[in-house]
């Protein structure tokens, strides 16, 4: 498919009335949030929160509208890496679809349970990850070009510095640089087979990629002063009550990187591959399933930590899950990095500087 068509299908602008809808929401949700925050007026804090719940429901819908529309490039995209020809339309979701969804969902809910239950901490899904990963990487293995290992090695070469200056904690850093290196070549590998979505720095395009880190944290400022605008000093967990001074809200970058890697690049594109390779399938279905599912599975990390009750749960995938899933799907994995680093940055600068002060 031509690079250039692929281009302006993947930059497609939001509407205007849309980006004026999201400014006022967001301006006044942000404005009322902090003002209830310095004066401590709860009431206000309230309203604006409020606010910034329906910013966020108005910029998933106008992201979405942006994803339904995509569909067409990615049954190009499909047909054109299968070979196959487009199957007529027909009505309803094929068996070998629904049997693939269902067989995630119980691999998903063992996974869990082991991570929980018997471990402790819904992180270990991450860790399990690998598996699945190395996978992908073995049936792909003709296609590890350069930059595959590349990009593996940057990421986890910045895990290792992260925590080396952040938290003195180089084992940690390593480890955590063994864990996401396979899952970010396996994510490179399947997003340059599906096209689902872009990653400007593996482009050559240092500047786009900014640029979209900057949107992404622009674009958090409404739900990052919610996340805080109720918090109390005994929300906070132990490694943020743990942190030494204000400089340390940048390791916002850690999370932002990791669980982005993780479960953007390469969960996402994983469940696409799987339900869109299924009979009966189609694009609409498969990213719909990949998307829900791939927010389920990131939520389910946090657990149980950060989700204690179904009604966290969904909160946290609503408020956050979704708008990330979409905004990488819509203006590349940078944007997703930049709003989750501002949410946890907002978080941890909060603790430090108000909280504890």
């Amino acid at each position: 498919m031509d690079r250039a068509i692929t281009d302006r299908l993947a930059n497609a602008s939001v509407p205007a009335g849309s980006i004026g809808m999201l400014l006022v929401l967001g301006a006044l949700a942000s404005l009322a949030i902090t003002a209830g925050i310095v004066t401590r007026v709860g009431a206000l804090a309230g309203i604006g929160s409020l606010a910034a719940l329906a910013y966020v429901l108005v910029l998933s819908f106008v992201f979405a509208r942006e994803v339904a529309a995509d569909r067409p490039r990615l049954d190009a995209v499909w047909h054109e890496a299968t070979g196959s020809t487009p199957p007529a339309p027909r009505r309803g979701i094929g068996a070998t679809l629904l049997a693939r969804i269902f067989g995630v969902i119980v691999l998903v809910a063992l996974a869990t349970t082991v991570a929980v239950v018997v471990l402790g901490d819904g992180w270990w899904l991450l860790a399990f990850s690998v598996v699945p990963a190395v996978g992908v990487l073995f049936a792909y293995r003709t296609q590890l070009a350069p930059r595959v290992w590349i990009a593996g090695g940057a990421v986890a070469a910045a895990m290792l510095a992260i925590e080396a200056v952040f938290r003195e904690n180089v084992l940690g850093g390593l480890v955590l640089g063994a864990v996401i290196a396979p899952l970010v070549m396996a994510g490179v590998v399947l997003l340059e087979s599906s096209r689902l979505a872009r990653v400007w720095s593996l482009e050559g395009r240092p500047s786009t990629a900014g640029r979209a880190f900057a949107l992404g944290c622009l674009l958090a400022v409404p739900p990052a002063l919610m996340n805080v605008s109720g918090m109390t000093a005994e929300m906070a967990s132990s490694a943020e009550a743990s942190f030494p001074s204000g400089w340390m809200a940048f390791y916002a970058l850690q999370p932002a990187l990791l669980e982005e890697a993780w479960a953007r690049l390469f969960v996402l594109p994983l469940l696409f591959v799987a339900f869109r390779s299924a009979s009966g399938s189609s694009t609409g279905r498969a990213l719909l399933a990949a998307l829900l599912l791939s927010v389920a599975v990131h939520g389910l990390a946090h657990a149980p930590q950060s989700i204690a009750t179904v009604t966290n749960a969904l909160f946290t995938a609503l408020v956050f899950g979704v708008p990330l899933a979409l905004l990488f799907l819509r203006r590349g994995l940078e944007s997703a990095i930049g709003y989750h680093f501002f949410i946890d940055f907002v978080r941890f600068g909060y603790v430090i500087l108000v909280l504890r002060a």
